[in-house]
C-alpha cells in the first residue's frame, strides 16, 4: 500500500482553524456535525489531524456554515 501524502503541519493548523470556526460560533462537534451532515467522529479527526480530508469535505463544511474552503484552509 502507498503511503498517503499528509503534510501534518498543515493538517494541525486546518484541525486548529476548524476549533477556532466552532468556538466563534459557539457550536459543539455535535452541532457542526448536525449542521454539516458528517459524522461527529469525523470532525473530531479533522480536529486532531488524524484524517486527511478531502476536499469534499472541507467543502461541504464551508458551504454548509456558511465559509469560504479559504476561511478553512489558510495557511
Amino acid at each position: 500500500m502507498a503511503n498517503q501524502y499528509r503534510d501534518e503541519p498543515y493538517l494541525k493548523k486546518v484541525g486548529q482553524r476548524l476549533i477556532q470556526i466552532r468556538i466563534q460560533n459557539n457550536w459543539s462537534q455535535e452541532k457542526l456535525a448536525e449542521i454539516t451532515g458528517l459524522d461527529t467522529r469525523q470532525i473530531g479527526r479533522i480536529e486532531r489531524a488524524e484524517t486527511n480530508s478531502t476536499i469534499s469535505i472541507i467543502k461541504k463544511i464551508a458551504k454548509t456554515t456558511g465559509l469560504k474552503m479559504s476561511d478553512i484552509l489558510e495557511d
